[in-house]
């Protein structure tokens, strides 16, 4: 799989302007051919494992999110775009960082 992050910029939603969806350029160069999964807006759900993302990459989940996110801020533009990569992966870094205890 040639897994890349796809940004979705929706104006007319108010809670989450921009999307960020997984897809995988060996199904296709065009989306939405090419979607594989959305990456989780909250990666408490990557721990749960209850999104399709978690469920794919299972105990790689939150590793295969970081290095997504890391590519697609090399090579991304669009500064509101930016902005999204750049709290997902403080968000990550930081879950990463400090660990759950159940």
């Amino acid at each position: 799989m040639n897994l890349k992050l796809y940004a979705i910029k929706n104006s007319s939603q108010r809670t989450e302007p921009i999307q960020l969806v997984v897809v995988d350029l060996d199904r296709g160069k065009y989306y939405p051919l090419n979607f594989v999964c959305v990456l989780p807006r909250y990666f408490r759900i990557l721990e749960k494992r209850s999104s399709k993302f978690a469920k794919l990459f299972g105990v790689r989940s939150h590793d295969m999110a970081k290095k997504l996110l890391i590519d697609a801020s090399h090579h991304e533009d669009d500064p509101e775009i930016q902005t999204v990569i750049t709290k997902r992966l403080k968000a990550i870094s930081t879950a990463q960082a400090s660990p759950t205890t159940v």
